[in-house]
């Protein structure tokens, strides 16, 4: 998710401060919002504020705000410098949909810098928002400890329109940030000697990315051929440099989520999954849809056995059957649409069936529908519902 920050400038200091850094010769792009881009946009908004009578605080006793300084901080991951879709230009467009919904009517000067630190790299937009309200010609509010929560929502609304990463609350949720070389481990790469940590680290790197194997064993044998060692011990993965360990080195072995976080188990399984799929659509339209329906009878076979090892759990409780990801072009064959509908409202049948504490469930019946194609009653039910393309699309069921 974008990080949104927000600080009231109403001293001097600051306010030069902020003048610099997005005058500075280190930003990658402005713009400005009601007011050109130019050297002098500051004396521009001062003038601003003199016209309303903004130069000088609302009540005796009271700072004057005369900007607001925010800054949209984008998630490293989803940024282009890190190989994510976020490009400067999409940051600053991000920025300016930004305003056009929040602060439609204030001078806004943007400008965007590629921010750096000891944990890598990211995009974030600096914005001086003028205090004045060109349209009622009063003081933009700030919004206080209510605003927080509300550009909060604001970002968390416009994120899912943007189709970016939403923030987990208690968790780290950028991997990149969280999971780089450490301190002395960069010190050793900066000396420009060698680091087996990081060595095995582009290897990984290198056999998700090159190799794209399409499940854990190839993984494990492409990256045996270089040396590596891959086994899965307690739900994690941990990899062993045999170069290193034959020299006699005993910390040779390593849990892959802390060396780096996207190499969880679950996002090798996400990554080999993607690179079946992309090896999967060269193929000819007819085998594609083939493949998705036998995978798609598979996936529901091992849901009706975990349906009946769940019999009796509250409705609320009792496992989903959530279909493998579809193509959306696959959609516009019959066959694979009816199926995907067919075995939605078996699983359904088979949901209201066993769930709720019945123990005399029949099981016949839940047999039958587990053995059942399409032509059911079932499907003749179904067959004026409408097909839900976005969730197919997101790999769920046809509601």
């Amino acid at each position: 998710m974008t990080v949104i920050k927000q600080k009231r400038v109403s001293s001097e200091r600051y306010a030069k401060n902020v003048r610099k850094y997005i005058n500075g010769k280190d930003a990658i792009v402005r713009g400005g919002w009601n007011i050109e881009w130019s050297d002098h946009w500051f004396s521009k908004m001062d003038r601003t504020r003199k016209v309303f009578h903004h130069d000088k605080p609302s009540r005796a006793g009271v700072k004057n705000v005369i900007m607001l300084h925010q800054i949209l901080a984008f998630l490293p991951e989803e940024c282009s410098c890190n190989g994510g879709k976020m490009t400067p230009d999409a940051c600053l467009a991000y920025a300016e949909q930004w305003l056009a919904k929040h602060y439609p009517h204030q001078q806004v000067i943007l400008a965007l810098h590629e921010e750096s630190d000891k944990a890598g790299k990211r995009y974030a937009v600096h914005m001086a928002i003028n205090r004045t309200d060109l349209l009622t010609g009063k003081r933009c509010e700030t919004g206080g400890r209510r605003g927080k929560y509300e550009r909060a929502a604001w970002v968390r609304e416009m994120d899912e329109a943007w189709n970016l990463t939403q923030l987990e609350k208690g968790k780290k949720n950028s991997k990149i940030r969280d999971r780089q070389p450490r301190d002395t481990e960069k010190e050793i790469i900066g000396r420009g000697e060698y680091s087996y940590k990081n060595n095995l680290r582009e290897l990984i790197h290198l056999a998700i990315n090159e190799g794209h194997p399409k499940n854990m064993e190839q993984f494990k044998k492409l990256l045996a051929s270089w040396g590596v060692d891959i086994f899965i011990k307690n739900n994690r993965v941990y990899a062993t440099d045999l170069d290193i360990k034959e020299a006699g080195n005993p910390k040779c072995t390593f849990n892959l989520t802390r060396l780096d976080g996207r190499f969880a188990l679950k996002s090798l399984q996400t990554a080999f999954g993607n690179n079946v799929l992309e090896a999967e659509r060269v193929l000819p339209y007819e085998k594609r849809c083939e493949i998705y329906i036998k995978r798609l009878k598979k996936a529901y076979s091992a849901w009706v056995e975990q349906a009946k090892a769940s019999k009796g759990v509250s409705y609320n409780s009792f496992p989903k059957f959530i279909a493998p990801k579809c193509d959306e072009d696959l959609l516009e064959d019959p066959a694979v649409r009816d199926e995907l509908l067919a075995r939605r409202g078996y699983a359904r049948e088979i949901r209201n069936r066993y769930a709720g504490g019945v123990v005399d469930a029949g099981d016949d019946r839940v047999r039958a529908a587990g053995q059942a194609h399409s032509g059911s009653a079932v499907l003749r039910q179904m067959d004026d519902r409408v097909v839900d393309r976005g969730d197919y699309a997101r790999g769920d069921t046809p509601r």
